[in-house]
């Protein structure tokens, strides 16, 4: 099983930075735009939705509103920030009820909503980070965060793992692979941020402050998928990558540092002078 997840990985890997550095914004947009929509169709399926055209409306209506969104870039700030206001929520709610059954966000409507303000944030924020100056490496770093703290969690939670995170949603999951996740992460930031961006003093400290808190936060977008997908009774979200899963199960993580990572670039480190 090992084996099969690390080809898949490196295969899904190359194809995507293949795509991030190789390909125009357009083409860029319809490849991430591919995988969101399964991710919806995924979605639709943990939410509970069993009529085909009850859950193709569904996709339609994450397409239009990806590619409103996408032809709109004024409002990329507004959709990052209630983006991580809704994962604020999403944490509230995580913390508040131990019962993946109890809550707005275990509701129907609760859920179809958390599915557009999921999948459309993690579908912008590649195409808007890209667009930046050096756009197509800072994309790439934010990537790296997310597997960072994804393989740093995995390998410290299997040596050291004894304190549980959330018991009732992902009894697998430790804070010493938090921990773990977070010196990954800390040390992929400082070598980015010293070798890569030339970083030093205050930006080199915003720098790392930022990968280290999107880090953390991705933390949220694995318990929150896991906390839906227990309630749906099922183990993945689909079956399209062999040892991975389904879509949703490869970018749960990064669907919630997606947003925070953009909004706060955007507002400080693409700010004039910030750097």
């Amino acid at each position: 099983m090992l084996k099969q997840r690390l080809i898949t990985a490196l295969i899904l890997i190359s194809v995507l930075v293949w795509a991030l550095f190789a390909w125009p914004q357009p083409a860029f947009a319809i490849f991430l735009g591919v995988f969101i929509l399964v991710g919806a169709w995924e979605w639709t399926a943990l939410c509970g939705l069993q009529k085909l055209p009850v859950r193709l409306l569904y996709l339609a209506l994450v397409a239009m509103a990806g590619g409103f969104l996408i032809v709109t870039p004024s409002l990329t700030l507004l959709l990052m920030a209630f983006a991580v206001l809704w994962w604020l929520w999403i944490f509230i709610e995580l913390v508040a009820y131990p019962d993946v059954r109890q809550g707005f966000l275990a509701s129907l409507p609760g859920k179809l909503m958390s599915g557009f303000v999921l999948l459309l944030p993690a579908w912008l924020a590649p195409l808007v980070l890209r667009a930046q100056p050096q756009g197509e490496w800072l994309a790439l770093f934010l990537l790296l965060i997310v597997w960072a703290a994804d393989t740093g969690a995995y390998f410290a939670g299997h040596r050291w793992g004894k304190t549980k995170l959330a018991l009732h949603i992902s009894p697998g999951k430790t804070w010493e692979g938090v921990a773990g996740g977070s010196v990954a992460v800390l040390v992929l930031a400082l070598v980015a941020g010293i070798y890569g961006a030339h970083y030093t003093g205050a930006p080199l400290a915003g720098w790392v402050a930022l990968a280290l808190v999107t880090g953390f936060v991705s933390v949220l977008g694995d318990l929150f998928e896991s906390r839906v997908k227990r309630a749906a009774g099922v183990k993945d979200s689909g079956v399209l990558f062999p040892g991975h899963g389904g879509v949703l199960d490869r970018i749960d993580a990064f669907t919630a540092a997606a947003p925070l990572f953009t909004l706060a670039w955007l507002c400080w480190f693409a700010s004039p002078g910030a750097a």
